[in-house]
């Protein structure tokens, strides 16, 4: 084993190498149920596989077109998606679901990247055809469907060499404030940002990684599969919907398989903390292989962190395992973190002055949690977002970050992406930046993220987080948890009210007085943070618009308010 990495141009140069130096290696070993159900494939078999789905698609006249990957989790999304990197096709991964609100979105998807064929299982595209039957307003329009049944490529079919610049993959966003966008990610963003995760993290070659993330998303697409196989290494993984009804599958999958780095948004780990019982047998879990637990994707709680490392330190966690992060599909995936080892840290400011948008250190106070180190692959800068310039030393500002893991744009929209991805600071510094919509600051070269733009709440005078709110809502022993609270603000005859929708455990939803349970939340709010919630709705568990992902969509939770007090009028 070794820690020298020789990057390649493409990939599949750099996959292609642990191909030819281990064969027999395992590269993906998927566990759909229990360890007994496990498939697996070496590098040898994983690349006759892509090789001949590779070949076909080219064989098509697919080169350089945009095929969408509808999957459900598994081995073929990983032969099908690197079957596309090899051809020099353009992969679009998009979510599989049986709901018809997501399925929607789905077609706008194929609609907007305007994708030419549908790479699938036959089991998915009859699945599919029933529920379109079903909902004869969807239409999915001229798209050639492609399974594992359409084999019989010429084995002389010549693959290309794509260039660097080309387009690999485009990745939709999870539209937590708008309208999904397709990220545009090259050839040569993957191998920048699989270097910087690689440095990051300490990766060595042979690395074992791997979770229950969602194969289509961006943190489980290029951390999860291509980090491990960039490497050399295994990609362990296991359906999502597997963690969700039972989330020490999870950990006995790390402690199984002897995953050394997995990761997690921070509802992740408060799953775990709420549904795995203190009274459940984990004796035969030993966690003292995961040596980089990522937390990131979403808000990080501190409080989270060191629940879950206090609850598993008996079974071999380690709270310097845990590595907070900072990344978007926009920067390809990566952009801070780590370094390995540190754990969590974070600083405390003086509330009134962090909400002004200023920072003085206290002892006590708002506490903000290091999203890491910035990767030295990028120039990271602080941005004052109304005058272009640098933000003021102490002062909080917009996120800005140039390097070769920026993506090159969003699919089909030239305007916006020349706002998002062309900024420059003024006076010029010779760089274009990505803003990024964040806010945050920088201390001894470690990211602190405070919250987004966009969904920064600006209440009598004061700039509000809402996740913080939404914290506290959470932590109602009550609340149903695991991201089931949306903070926002409502315009009400020209002013600006403060609203919120939390979920409520089914028990409590339907045994308790309602009343006393907006009273309790809106006392916790006040106590906590010095406002008063103005407008307050209590739903049962998954009651609150989310995103694929599990992001709140805020413009959704408004227009519940909204019919809810139509109703009431």
């Amino acid at each position: 084993m070794t820690d020298k990495i020789f990057p390649a141009q493409r990939f599949m140069d750099q996959f292609a190498r642990h191909v030819v130096n281990e064969p027999s290696r395992t590269a993906c070993v998927f566990q759909p149920h229990g360890p007994d159900s496990a498939l697996s494939l070496s590098y040898g078999e994983l690349n006759q596989q892509v090789l001949e789905r590779a070949r076909l698609l080219v064989e098509r006249g697919y080169r350089g077109q945009p095929l969408a990957l509808l999957f459900p989790a598994g081995l073929d999304f990983v032969v099908n998606f690197l079957a596309c990197l090899a051809a020099g096709v353009i992969a679009v991964p998009l979510n599989l679901s049986r709901n018809a609100q997501q399925l929607e979105r789905t077609v706008r998807i194929l609609g907007d990247a305007k994708t030419k064929a549908i790479l699938t299982t036959a089991e998915t595209r009859e699945q599919l055809f029933e529920q379109l039957a079903e909902l004869p307003a969807i239409n999915l329009g001229d798209q050639a469907w492609i399974d594992e049944q359409q084999v019989g490529a010429a084995k002389d079919v010549e693959l290309p060499l794509p260039a660097p610049d080309e387009l690999a993959f485009v990745q939709y966003t999870s539209g937590s404030t708008d309208l999904p966008k397709g990220v545009m990610v090259s050839h040569a963003n993957i191998i920048d940002n699989q270097l910087a995760i690689q440095q990051a993290c300490g990766h060595s070659e042979g690395v074992i990684a791997g979770g229950w993330l969602p194969q289509f998303h961006d943190m489980g697409l290029i951390g999860h599969m291509l980090q491990p196989l960039f490497l050399g290494g295994t990609y362990v993984f296991m359906p999502p919907m597997k963690f969700v009804q039972r989330p020490r599958r999870w950990l006995e999958l790390i402690s199984h398989y002897r995953i050394h780095s997995s990761a997690a948004p921070n509802f992740g780990y408060e799953h775990c903390i709420k549904f795995i019982g203190e009274r459940e047998d984990l004796s035969g879990l030993d966690l003292s292989c995961w040596k980089v637990a990522l937390n990131g994707s979403e808000p990080v709680s501190a409080d989270t962190m060191r629940i879950f490392a206090e609850r598993f330190q008996p079974y071999g966690f380690s709270s310097t395992a845990f590595f907070p992060c900072y990344g978007m599909a926009e920067t390809t995936l990566f952009v801070s973190g780590g370094p390995k080892g540190v754990g969590i840290e974070t600083l405390a400011f003086d509330p009134a002055a962090f909400d002004s948008g200023r920072l003085q250190s206290t002892g006590e106070g708002r506490q903000v949690v290091s999203c890491g180190r910035i990767t030295p692959r990028m120039i990271l800068k602080v941005v004052d977002p109304e005058s272009g310039r640098l933000a003021d030393e102490g002062c909080i500002g917009e996120i800005w970050i140039s390097g070769a893991s920026i993506a090159q744009g969003y699919l089909n929209n030239l305007e916006i992406s020349k706002q998002q991805f062309g900024a420059r600071i003024s006076p010029c510094d010779g760089h274009y930046y990505l803003k990024t919509g964040d806010m945050g600051f920088v201390r001894d070269n470690k990211l602190y993220i405070t919250g987004r733009i966009k969904e920064m709440l600006i209440l009598r005078g004061r700039n509000l987080y809402p996740y913080d709110i939404e914290r506290t809502c959470s932590d109602h022993p009550d609340a149903a948890g695991n991201n089931g609270a949306s903070v926002f603000t409502v315009d009400s005859n020209g002013q600006n009210r403060l609203a919120a929708i939390v979920e409520i455990r089914r028990h409590a939803f339907l045994n308790r007085n309602h009343d006393e349970l907006r009273q309790e939340l809106r006392e916790a709010v006040m106590l906590a943070h010095d406002v008063a919630l103005d407008q307050l709705l209590l739903v049962k568990p998954g009651g609150i618009p989310k995103t694929t992902s599990g992001k709140v969509r805020r413009t959704a939770c408004r227009d519940l308010i909204a019919a809810e007090e139509a109703q009431l009028a």
